[in-house]
Formats: structure tokens, C-alpha cells, sequence
């Protein structure tokens, strides 16, 4: 080695294979949770299915229905305040038949025979007008829906049934997810283990093949998080195309989809130096913020301007899963801000409260708590994948320079996600002034867990290579592990709902 010339260091045993690996099990076992997992038991799945064929058919914008007077009076309120769109009178009746009495009934099993009968219904019944529905998913823009949403106009054009609309949106987004999360898993130069794990934890491969558009966030946060970090092992070098695409695109998604969470751009000030030397990188964050809060800013403007249904009259359905009427009127986020603001000294009290009844739902549902929140693996991953994934943070090795700016930076990524997501449930989901946050989950943490764990690598690995046993472990331990703990997951998914 030169003299003056700073080496970096070498990468452990199998940081090169991690991508390879990935895409074996997560293909795998990807594959296998599509077809095990019942239509319509991933958390608001049927909302998505109704958002994704609305985009496939051109209405890209969803808009409120315009209830009669008469119909004001009965109708419940969560439809009044509703936004959707008209599908064929199949698609709702689908969700209803394949989804009856699953969720929260451990006791009852999917039936096979109601599947067959659903794979032949016909998508356009002969006789039967479109019905305009309802969905949670309303606010999502189209491009978070693009593989599902093509892969449904070319289903439709075919006549296929929904059931096999379905089964075709969940497979464009499993195909997404293993491509955004191997070149994540390519680019990263450090902390390989920490994406590969993150990627096939359970949770996250559960929502993968689905047509919820949580497991294309978790993998578009991989992705960024995976260019911003190599830029800034990079330095002064030129910036590679790739990243000029990737970083303003990715981080547009996040945006239209979870703007909580965008303090990823913050990476882009790591290394502080260089950001300010480097024109092309001050010019790469101005491109994607300036594309994310204009994509942001055009999609809230086509929202609020949507006008209500004004064609020839069309029935409405009422197949929804949204909010209790009961749960309703308590909610109001102006009421709810201006509580914080007039009793600031409650947060750490709603905080710890929180904390004392759910922390143990947050961390299972954070790791796996499968179907809607109704399906548990076995207790020894949720003890074991949390532990796994600080191991295998502390065997990376951190490398390029400013190592505690970056450490501090990454602490005020997790952070601020953390207390975006807290503040947006609490104003939105959660009674005006109770002390618990309603409506937490703990698959919304999964992109805040990545610069935390990140925090933990050091400038030496924990796991010396040279050493034949933790050689070994290192090659074959995470793979082995994963492949376990899948298999499990596997296991509970056929025993719940076979």
C-alpha cells in the first residue's frame, strides 16, 4: 500500500452474496406467501384492490359520491366523508365472498370450494352496471399503484375474473419489491446485512406480495437509503446516472405515498464537506426535493379538487372496512393539535402510556404479526429477529469519513421519522385528548429501524473473518437463520387458514 493512501476496509466473507441470496428466498418464499396468504387478509388489502383497478380503468383521481339528500340521511357517515370510484359489481362481491367471516376467527378456514367458484366469475357480470365504492386507499396517487394497476388493464382486457386480477397485482408487486431491494442490496457498499435482513424479515416479505403498497415503501426506502449512502462513500467521485434516477424518483414515491418518511433526504448532507464542494450533489438534492414537492403539491391540488360523481346515476356499495361511526366524531386533528399546543407537558405521558400497552403489539407487528393482525408466529422470533438484526448491524463496517456526523445524522433520521409517524396518528387516528395513540402498527417502523440499525456499525467488524468458526457463521448464519424463520412463517399462515 502507498504511503498517504487511506485503505478502506474489506468487506466480510459474504457481502458479495447477500444480493444472490436475497432473491433466492425472497422468490421463494415470496411465491409461497402469495398463494398461501387468502385473498384479502393483508391489512386493507381489498381497499388497495379497489384503488388499483379504479387507476386500471382511467380514474386516476378518486372523488366523493353524490349522495341525494335523501340518502344524506341514511347513509353512514364514514361513506359521506368517503372518496372512491366505480368498478364492475364483481369486484366488491368478490371481496365479500372470499373474505366472509377470516379475520379475527382463527376458528374458521378459507374455503377452497368458494375460491374455485370466485376464479370462474366472470369480471363483467351480463345485466349488471358498475358500482361506485369506497376505499381507505383514496389519497395514494397512481404511480404507487403502477405494476398492480397494469398488470389489471391487461388482466381486464382479457376477462379474467377478479380473484385472478388479484392474484396477478400481487405478483407484479413481488416482482417490484425483489428487484428495488437486490439493487438496493448491489449498490449499498456497506451494512449489506442489515438491508438483506430488513428485506426478508417477515413482516416486510408478507406485505411484499400483496396489493398493499406498503412493501413497495419498504423496498423504495432500501432503495434510497442504499444510493445516498453510496454517494456518500463516493466523495468527490462524479455521480453515476443511476443515482440521478434513482434518489429523485424514490424519494417521490415516499412522498406521494408516506411523506413521513422523507427525512431520508437528510443522507444527502453526509458528508457534510462534500456536499458543499460538490455542485452535482447540491444539484442532485435540489432535482429530487424539487421533484418530490412538486409531485406532492400537484397531487394534493387534484385531490381537493376532485368534483363528486356527476355521470348518470350509479348505485353505490357499500363494502367497506373504514372507520366505526362511533369512532368518527371523536376524531378531529385541529381539535387535537391545538390540545397538544395547550398541554404540551401530556406528551411524555401519552409517549410512556403508549409505550406500557402497546409496545409488545408494536414489536410483534413490527417483526410479523400476519392476516390482519390476527396471525402470530411462533414466540422465539420475536425474540431472536430483533436480537438477529443488531448482531448483524454491529458485524457491519462503517466506512468513509465524519463517522459520528453520519452516526448523529442517521439518530435524527430515526428520530424524526419516529415522531412524524406518532404525531400523524395522533392527529388523525386518535380520539381528541386520550392518552394512548390509536391506530399504531408496527410495520410503519420498518423504514425508521433502517438508519437506527445502521447507527449500530462499526469501523471494525465484530466477527473476525479470518477465524474458521466465524467464518462459517458469517457465510452461512444469516441465510440458515432467515430460512428458519420463514419456513415458520409458513407454517403459522398454513396453520391459521388451512
Amino acid at each position: 500500500m502507498k504511503k498517504g493512501k487511506k485503505s478502506e476496509p474489506e468487506p466480510p466473507v459474504n457481502e458479495l452474496g447477500y444480493p444472490r441470496l436475497f432473491l433466492l428466498l425472497g422468490a421463494f418464499f415470496g411465491l409461497s406467501m402469495l398463494f398461501l396468504t387468502p385473498p384479502f387478509q393483508v391489512p386493507d388489502e381489498h381497499d388497495h384492490f379497489f384503488r388499483a383497478m379504479m387507476i386500471a380503468s382511467g380514474q386516476f383521481v378518486a372523488r366523493p359520491y353524490a349522495f341525494s339528500e335523501a340518502e344524506k340521511k341514511q347513509a353512514p357517515l364514514k361513506y359521506l366523508q368517503g372518496r372512491g370510484g366505480m368498478v364492475p359489481v364483481s369486484v366488491p362481491y368478490t371481496t365479500r365472498m372470499v373474505n366472509q367471516n377470516l379475520p379475527f376467527h382463527p376458528e374458521n378456514k378459507q374455503d377452497s370450494g368458494m375460491l374455485k367458484k370466485m376464479l370462474a366469475l366472470p369480471l363483467h357480470l351480463p345485466g349488471q352496471p358498475k358500482v361506485f365504492i369506497n376505499t381507505s386507499a383514496a389519497g395514494y396517487a397512481p404511480l404507487l399503484y403502477l405494476p398492480s394497476a397494469l398488470t389489471l388493464a391487461v388482466g381486464s382486457r382479457f376477462s379474467l375474473s377478479p380473484l385472478w386480477l388479484m392474484y396477478l397485482g400481487r405478483l407484479a408487486n413481488l416482482l417490484l419489491y425483489l428487484g428495488l431491494v437486490y439493487g438496493a442490496l448491489k449498490i449499498v457498499p456497506t451494512g449489506k446485512l442489515i438491508f438483506f435482513l430488513l428485506g426478508l424479515m417477515p413482516m416486510s416479505l408478507f406485505l411484499a406480495p400483496s396489493l398493499s403498497i406498503d412493501g413497495i415503501t419498504i423496498a423504495a426506502v432500501l432503495l434510497l437509503t442504499a444510493v445516498l449512502l453510496e454517494l456518500a462513500v463516493q466523495e468527490t467521485a462524479s455521480i453515476k446516472f443511476r443515482t440521478w434516477f434513482i434518489a429523485p424518483v424514490a424519494l417521490t414515491l415516499l412522498a406521494l405515498g408516506k411523506p413521513v418518511y422523507c427525512p431520508l433526504l437528510l443522507l444527502f448532507f453526509s458528508p457534510r464537506t462534500c456536499f458543499f464542494q460538490n455542485r452535482g450533489r447540491l444539484y442532485l438534492f435540489l432535482v429530487s426535493l424539487g421533484l418530490a414537492g412538486a409531485a406532492f403539491f400537484i397531487w394534493s391540488r387534484l385531490q381537493n379538487s376532485a368534483p363528486p360523481l356527476t355521470a348518470s346515476p350509479v348505485p353505490f356499495d357499500y363494502t367497506s372496512f373504514q372507520l366505526k361511526d362511533s369512532l368518527l366524531p371523536l376524531l378531529d386533528h385541529s381539535r387535537q393539535l391545538q390540545f397538544l399546543r395547550d398541554y404540551p407537558q401530556t406528551v411524555f405521558t401519552i409517549l410512556g402510556r403508549t409505550l406500557q400497552t402497546q409496545g409488545r403489539h408494536v414489536l410483534e407487528s413490527f417483526v410479523g404479526l400476519l392476516g390482519w393482525l390476527d396471525t402470530s408466529l411462533p414466540a422465539w422470533i420475536y425474540f431472536s429477529y430483533p436480537l438477529a438484526l443488531v448482531v448483524g448491524a454491529l458485524s457491519c463496517r462503517s466506512v468513509g469519513r465524519e463517522v459520528w456526523f453520519e452516526k448523529a445524522l442517521l439518530a435524527t433520521i430515526s428520530i424524526l421519522i419516529c415522531g412524524a409517524i406518532l404525531l400523524a396518528l395522533y392527529l388523525t387516528a386518535t380520539p381528541v385528548g386520550n392518552a394512548v395513540i390509536g391506530g399504531l402498527q408496527g410495520r410503519y417502523f420498518i423504514p425508521a429501524a433502517l438508519p437506527l440499525l445502521l447507527l449500530f456499525r462499526n469501523s471494525h467488524s465484530l466477527i473476525s473473518p479470518r477465524h474458521v468458526v466465524a467464518a462459517l457463521l458469517v457465510r452461512y448464519g444469516p441465510g440458515l437463520y432467515v430460512g428458519a424463520v420463514l419456513l415458520a412463517t409458513l407454517h403459522s399462515l398454513w396453520q391459521r387458514y388451512y
